[in-house]
This record gives C-alpha cells, structure tokens and sequence, in this order.
C-alpha cells in the first residue's frame, strides 16, 4: 500500500520496468525521452520521461534498491522483482532460470574467493607430489606435466566453486 504521491508514482514506474524487462533480473530498459518518444518505462507509466516528478520516482526506485543503472537506461533487480510481483499479487517465485537470491556480482565475488580457497587447499599435496615426482634437473616434460596438474587443479577449484555457488544461491531465493 502506497504511503505518498511519490511512492505510488515510483511503483507504477516500478511496474512499467517489471513489464519491459519481461521479468527478467537485470534487463536493461530505457525511462525514456526525446530520443525515443513513447518508447521506456515513464510513458508506459503516464509519466513524462523529462519531468521531475520522473526523475524523482527513479531516484526513489534505485535508493530503495529495486533499480539499478544499466547502460543507458535501469534494470530491475531481485528486490525490485519481489516488490512488483507482490504489487501485483503474483505469488509465484521466479523461476531459478529468471533470478537467484544473490546478485550476479556477488555470486562472482564468491565463487572467486572459493575458486582461490580450493585451489589453495588443492595446491599443498600437487606441491608435495611435484617436488617428489620431478628431480632437481628438470626438463621441459617436467614443466609441463607439473604446469598440466597445476592447471587442472585449479580447473577444479574453480567447477567446484561454481557448484557451490549455485547451490547457495538456489536456496536463497
């Protein structure tokens, strides 16, 4: 329930973003203007893209959290999705497909810093088994087998993270 004119004007604005994204997180999707008459968010609202009540209600919307920059319009984010979907009385979650619970950078973020851990953890017995297994006076066989088992390490640090992320995303949403 709308408390303000504002409020009310940024959720319908917030609507028009939910509908143009087609749903989907992070779709870019223009306010609109001169540039492109009629075309955006603000003219699907009944708002004029240059007034400042506009400029207002997507201030709001990207304080709140529900929008974010995107190239040269706004994209609607996971809270944006969960607040236009509850306006609307859609009760569904989106689909795993459409969004997770974390945002694209975190779930980067993460899987870098696990990636990092599990190649870390990986890395100490490789180490041991290279310094075991290759003599002292190496050869270039030797660089590349240990620079293929270093390699393949850190291929599966890197799978393994990525497992691990989806899963905590998937049951965050």
């Amino acid at each position: 329930m709308a408390t303000s004119g504002l409020e009310e004007t940024a959720l319908r604005l917030l609507g028009a973003f939910h509908d143009l994204a087609g749903g989907k997180l992070r779709e870019p999707v223009p306010v609109g203007g001169p540039e492109r008459p009629g075309e955006g968010a603000a003219p699907r609202a009944g708002l004029d893209p240059d007034s400042t009540e506009c400029d207002e209600a997507v201030r709001y919307l990207v304080n709140q959290g529900y929008l974010e920059p995107a190239g040269s319009g706004y994209a609607i984010t996971v809270a944006g999705i969960d607040r236009a979907r509850e306006l609307r009385g859609i009760s569904d979650p989106a689909t795993p497909q459409e969004r997770s619970g974390m945002s694209d950078q975190t779930q980067k973020r993460l899987m870098t810093v696990l990636a990092i851990g599990i190649s870390l953890a990986l890395s100490q017995p490789l180490t041991r088994f290279v310094g075991e297994q290759i003599p002292e006076r190496r050869g270039i066989r030797d660089d590349v087998t240990e620079a293929v088992l270093k390699g393949l390490a850190r291929t599966v640090a890197l799978v393994v993270a990525s497992v691990l992320v989806r899963q905590i995303a998937s049951r965050r949403r």
